[in-house]
């Protein structure tokens, strides 16, 4: 479903079979209409969108308004338990619908086939950006007859069509949409491989058994720039990793406690021994690929410092019995890695014991973080959905956000979010949002890790791979020779 996943390869599927109203230059990350045909707004708070027509799901369904709105609710409702549900939150009647009170958004006003209104609670000058994310995709009626079938064989409105149904931890096929109303794509057919290890997958890229690999294993770096040549490709992302914490918790509720953590750990250091430089330390919640990020945010707080972690440590008062345990997902192979070196350092800084604990899958780890059941600090990792400083502030750190896995709250945080919402240019929203990651910093929710670009390899067989800022390969666009 459009709206249930949480991380880049969900993304990945999700945008192949469907499109939102707007998509997002591979280049430049500016909005262009793609299913709308205009996207106004006076006032900030009331949108008009039209629909361009010939738009049709894989079955032959026309895309209409109610294929929109219908959808949202769909997302919004508790029944759906769909997990990006909250990004539907600025619309009126969220809370409603969320709680079971009602079953439709009163801020969504279908006008005929083609057009409907959005009413947001308050002003949103993004807003129009927002719609790129993939979870405000249209969703045809069938899928509300048996959403748990639909989920293995879904139905979009995208470049892709899937062949057959999903096929769990082995691959999932699609086909060319030969009706679909955007461009449409240069390959026939799409095979995605699920795999359980990325040196099994580029192995399979230099045997020739795999394509495009979207993540060359940080270890084999240095050999993929030898044995791939132009095939090997860097470029920065918007996504970032992080150390969080259950701040609500006894051992983790000092923020001064969790300050001592972010000095203890020593980035340029891990990102040089385990990431191959392929990452880079981390100055702040926002990446400086993002338009308005606020320069070295964090300051002191993310320069590794082990006598001033000490100090804050002692005078947070530390933690329960001077031990604690970092969760982290060991489908990647790197986090093994870079978990258990940081809780040496974090140990020998502070004078602690670290311990680690590894989940199977990411999966895993999001389904315990998303129902409360992780009491350890954990890592974490973020990705935009659209290119503003906003986007890494309010959905992982608001209160009752999707991804607020820390159960951070602060009333400040959330006015400064809101007054950069509202501002009426960029400039003026920066500010704001720079004001509340100087308040987010305070709190330190979240240790901020680091930057990471894609690392990219592809066989002989295709040309015009790209990856785009979201770490999606633009599969409409790769080219089978």
């Amino acid at each position: 479903m459009p709206a249930n996943y949480s991380e880049v390869y969900g993304s990945q599927v999700v945008s192949a079979l469907f499109t939102p109203l707007v998509t997002f230059d591979i280049k430049t990350n500016q909005t262009h209409l793609e299913v709308a045909e205009s996207i106004e707004s006076d006032d900030n708070t009331v949108w008009k969108v039209k629909l361009k027509p010939g738009w049709t799901f894989h079955d032959g369904e026309k895309v209409t308004a109610k294929s929109f709105t219908d959808a949202w609710n769909f997302a919004v409702t508790k029944k759906s338990a769909q997990l990006n549900a909250y990004v539907f939150g600025e619309i009126k009647g969220y809370d409603k619908v969320k709680s079971g009170a009602a079953k439709e958004m009163s801020g969504l006003k279908v006008i005929d086939d083609t057009s409907f209104e959005i009413h947001l609670v308050r002003p949103w000058s993004q807003f129009k950006q927002l719609l790129g994310y993939p979870a405000f995709s249209p969703l045809p009626s069938v899928a509300y007859k048996d959403p748990r079938a639909f989920e293995q064989r879904p139905i979009g409105n995208g470049a892709f069509r899937i062949e057959g149904s999903w096929q769990h931890d082995q691959q999932i096929t699609l086909r060319r949409n030969d009706s679909y109303a955007g461009t449409k794509a240069k390959s026939a057919e799409v095979r995605f491989k699920i795999y359980q290890s990325f040196d099994t997958a580029y192995n399979d890229l230099l045997a020739g058994n795999l394509d495009v690999l979207p993540a060359v294993p940080t270890a084999r770096i240095s050999e993929a720039k030898g044995q791939l040549g132009d095939r090997f490709t860097e470029s920065p992302s918007g996504r970032m990793e992080y150390l969080g914490f259950p701040v609500q918790s006894a051992t983790f509720k000092s923020a001064g406690v969790r300050k001592a953590v972010s000095m203890a750990i020593d980035r340029p250091a891990i990102s040089k021994a385990i990431f191959r430089d392929t990452r880079i330390p981390a100055t702040g919640y926002v990446p400086p690929v993002v338009p308005g990020a606020a320069q070295n945010a964090c300051g002191a707080l993310c320069v590794h410092d082990a006598a001033a972690a000490k100090a804050a440590y002692d005078a947070a008062g530390g933690v329960p019995g001077d031990t604690f345990t970092i969760g982290y997902n060991s489908d990647a192979p790197e986090n093994k890695e870079w978990v258990e070196a940081a809780a040496r350092q974090i140990s020998k800084a502070l004078g602690v014991d670290v311990r680690t604990r590894a989940y199977p899958k990411l999966a895993v780890l999001l389904g315990d973080l998303s129902s409360g059941k992780v009491d350890t600090a954990f890592r974490t990792a973020w990705t935009f959905y659209f290119p503003s400083p906003e986007n890494y502030l309010k959905p992982l750190f608001t209160e009752g956000a999707g991804e607020n896995f820390s159960g951070y709250k602060n009333a400040e945080f959330e006015t400064l979010l809101k007054q950069g919402a509202a501002a009426k240019d960029e400039t003026a929203a920066a500010a704001k949002y720079a004001e509340a990651e100087r308040v987010l910093l305070g709190d330190m929710p979240y240790v901020p890790l680091w930057y990471q670009g894609s690392m990219v390899g592809h066989s002989k067989r295709v040309s015009d791979v790209v990856v785009d800022s979201f770490r999606r390969t633009r599969i409409e666009s790769v080219v089978v020779k």
